[in-house]
């Protein structure tokens, strides 16, 4: 027998593995009851020498009041068995007859049937004795240094009022506490419902004495402990966590590294987790890093692209192949960080109240830009001056709807990819660099002056709420509505061949090919490819397909057109919206007063003309991605040919200055095609593992207050994107499939990039998880008058196919009825 504060932790086999957990347990300074350990043995104490029982009861005595008598099996708290809950534990116990009562139920519980079943043997387990001053505890409970869920690398504590046996025999719902270590040196705590048993300051001194013990043992533990009537915080086992699940860990490609971002770095998927939704391949990823990124931040902050300052002001980071925001980045200029908050709030509304809550905490700070202050400050000036000087190419909004169109025209129509040599066509993917695109740069001064067009309509109509809710709808020169607008047109023109698209099965293209009644038809569907063939889901990243190329999607949705009856065409309704917007405006303007008529007409009118600008530069500047993409493809095939890469999509997994050197015929230093394996492997668990859409480096995470999700009775709640109130079936998409839903459906989605949009024609409503009131699918949906929530998180998992549910856009909430 040999007290636990002599007890040398490595004899586990003579001693078993509680009594040796609790010896390291005092080893790395951490308070344990007052004690001893007994050698482990099969043979319960009534067959003890009498010397050895009297000794066992005077040691006991000299221990202060009630006492515990817990088994120390060999193996018991091991890193491979943890023999929880099979063995004895005797609280409580007051007299000398009752320790060695106690201790014969302990080595008894060796030979039990459980133990035995649990072990894998026949004989008996040895069993050693732990015997303890009794915790007179106000609460008690557990505490593992790393969730074994693996959720994330939270410690999780766990905690019953009293003694923590209710816990450990699962007869109580303990209190779950999960306490984080922060990028600031401070500790973060939040419980799972509301406290009672423990502060939170108790459960981070449970959290901040766990650590040591880590340590020591070289492994995430489980650990017991109590608080007694003096706030005493014990600690009464040890072990290894068992099946223990690692947390998630993300692979991140910075676009600029290192920078100054402070303690921690703070990332966030506001308004990209609609339009690149999916993980980039490799390419897309390091051409935007190498090549756009440095050229939208010299066209948005008049920042040199060859300049260190551009490299420090790329705000666009990629996390597990996802593209995020660096916050840090984006809030580094202090002129800009105002305007970015207003449009997190316009935009993404739940995004914006997590980077202010970040922010008012200190966690998320601007990153320190390099050189002196003054002198950035002045560069900055001028680099706003010059941002601001560029939003004159939008203050003409029908001249610069034209001059979009015709760069983006004048992209498709350039020459052949297959006529040009390979350095050539490296030249056209740099092609949004050259002059031919600076117009279609400017896109980005246009969205940004149409978003503060119509916040502030929206301010000005703010008492007037029908005006406000159909301020943008309506209104048809947006090209991505235009599309809706052209598959109903190819849906009337396919009407005499309607029987052709009712045979499911076989080609269906070759079978119009063969009928001379489509050709009408064929060279309408060919006009819309010309005009949209360049669109899609994933439409910024150089792998993805094209309608051009595979146009199934656009077929479907022409067959499910024509069998649709009584829907009313998109042309019309928006002719019908934009008379009931003139009459909502009207009658606003008559109900305000004489000195703010002009001004509400006046922005009323600027709405109209400028809204088309919000997507009318990604439309058509993705006929440039397109136009490398080809390239793109044309150099895989001639790299196919060569047998550098496999097939002609292989150069997607290769990264851009790999490509250059592959042109250039320099040597990559690894094998090509060995290279694009590895990578397909990485991006297969891209596609499997998905990031939050908020990620702190030090691994918080950012939480968000579930309670503005929930309404009474099950009710779920977004922000109101699209006014209007309508009844229908749910119908969750993963992906666009316009085979998957019916008309009249409530479509429920994660996202929804444009390449979503054709199908919210045929939609009663749209609940979408993400986006707020100016993402590029609430734009559509305002427009066509189609009743949308976006932002209503877990909306997926919440509801399901066929649940009636009321959606209403004004209010923001789904009912379930």
């Amino acid at each position: 027998m040999v007290p636990l504060a002599e007890l040398d932790s490595g004899l586990q086999s003579l001693f078993g593995g509680k009594a040796c957990g609790l010896a390291k347990l005092i080893e790395a300074g951490a308070k344990v009851p007052e004690g001893f350990a007994v050698e482990t043995t099969s043979i319960g104490p009534e067959a003890w020498l009498e010397a050895e029982r009297a000794e066992l009861q005077r040691r006991a005595a000299e221990l202060r009041g009630l006492v515990a008598v817990r088994s120390s099996a060999v193996g018991e708290d091991s890193a491979e068995k943890s023999f929880a809950g099979m063995f004895e534990t005797v609280l409580g116990v007051g007299t000398p007859h009752g320790v060695v009562e106690a201790a014969a139920r302990c080595i008894a519980a060796g030979a039990s049937p459980r133990v035995l079943a649990y072990a894998g043997s026949v004989a008996p387990v040895p069993v050693g004795l732990v015997i303890q001053e009794l915790v007179d505890a106000r609460c008690a409970g557990v505490c593992f240094t790393q969730d074994p869920s693996g959720r994330d690398a939270a410690i999780v504590v766990e905690a019953v009022a009293g003694p923590g046996a209710q816990l450990v025999s699962g007869s109580i719902e303990p209190e779950r506490w999960r306490v984080y270590r922060t990028g600031l040196g401070a500790w973060e705590s939040r419980v799972a419902a509301s406290r009672s048993v423990l502060s939170s300051t108790e459960v981070e001194r449970i959290a901040a004495q766990a650590r040591d013990p880590a340590a020591r043992f070289g492994c995430p533990l489980d650990l017991e402990w109590a608080i007694d009537r003096a706030g005493t915080l014990w600690w009464l086992q040890a072990r290894p966590i068992t099946g223990l699940r690692q947390s998630p860990s993300f692979v991140i490609q910075r676009s600029v590294d290192p920078a100054d971002d402070g303690p921690v770095t703070v990332w966030s998927n506001w308004n990209v987790r609609e339009t690149m939704p999916d993980p980039l391949l490799p390419l897309t990823w390091s051409v935007w890093r190498e090549l756009i990124i440095p050229r939208v931040m010299e066209q948005l902050l008049g920042i040199r692209s060859d300049t260190r300052l551009n490299r420090e002001m790329a705000g666009l980071d990629l996390i597990h192949g996802h593209v995020y925001f660096n916050m840090n980045c984006v809030l580094a200029f202090p002129l800009y960080s105002s305007l970015i908050t207003w449009l997190l709030d316009t935009i993404d509304a739940r995004a914006g109240s997590a980077v202010r809550e970040l922010r008012a905490k200190g966690i998320l700070r601007p990153r320190r830009l390099p050189g002196s202050r003054p002198l950035l400050m002045l560069r900055i000036a001028a680099s706003t001056v010059r941002a601001i000087g560029r939003m004159s190419a939008a203050l003409r909004p029908r001249a610069a709807l034209r001059a979009l169109e015709e760069d983006g025209t004048a992209v498709s129509r350039r020459r052949s990819v297959r006529t040009l040599r390979d350095d050539e066509l490296l030249d056209e993917m740099r092609l949004l660099l050259q002059p031919e695109c600076r117009r279609l740069m400017y896109g980005l001064q246009m969205e940004s002056v149409a978003v503060m067009v119509y916040s502030a309509a929206v301010h000005v109509f703010r008492s007037h709420l029908q005006a406000r809710n159909l301020l943008a709808t309506g209104i048809p020169a947006n090209p991505t509505t235009q599309i809706s607008v052209a598959i109903d047109e190819l849906v009337e023109a396919a009407r005499p061949i309607a029987h052709e698209f009712c045979a499911q099965a076989g080609d269906l293209l070759g079978r119009l090919q063969a009928e001379p009644a489509a050709r009408p038809w064929l060279t309408q569907f060919r006009f819309f490819l010309d005009r949209f063939g360049h669109r899609g889901p994933m439409e910024f990243d150089l792998g993805a397909t094209r309608w051009s190329e595979d146009p199934a999607m656009v077929l479907e949705l022409v067959r499910a057109g024509l069998r649709s009856t009584g829907r009313e065409p998109v042309a019309k309704r928006m002719a019908r919206l934009s008379e009931e917007r003139d009459r909502a405006i009207a009658t606003a303007v008559a109900a305000s007063p004489w000195w703010k008529r002009p001004v509400m007409r006046w922005l009323a009118r600027l709405v109209e003309l400028y809204m088309p600008l919000r997507e009318a530069p990604k439309h058509h500047g993705v006929f440039v991605f397109r136009r490398m993409r080809d390239a793109a493809r044309e150099l895989g095939r001639r790299f196919a040919d060569r047998g550098a890469i496999s097939s002609v999509d292989d150069v997607f997994y290769l990264e851009w200055p790999e490509l250059v050197r592959l042109v250039q015929g320099g040597p990559l230093g690894t094998d090509p095609i060995v290279l694009v394996e590895e990578r397909k492997k990485q991006f297969v668990r891209f596609r499997t593992e998905h990031a939050p859409d908020f990620l702190r480096s030090d691994g918080v995470p950012v939480e968000e207050d579930a309670a503005t999700d929930r309404g009474q009775g099950g009710q779920l709640r977004g922000t109101p994107v699209s006014a209007g109130s309508v009844s229908g079936p749910v119908r969750i998409l993963r992906e666009p499939d316009p085979r998957a839903m019916e008309d009249g459906d409530v479509i429920v989605v994660e996202f929804a990039d444009p390449g979503w949009t054709p199908l919210f024609p045929r939609a009663a409503a749209v609940v979408m998880e993400v986006g707020g009131t100016l993402c590029h699918a609430a734009v559509v949906a305002r427009e066509m008058g189609i009743p949308a929530v976006f932002g209503v998180r877990d909306a997926t998992h919440l509801l399901r196919d066929g649940q009636r549910v009321r959606v209403d856009g004004g209010a923001g909430t789904v009912d379930r009825e």
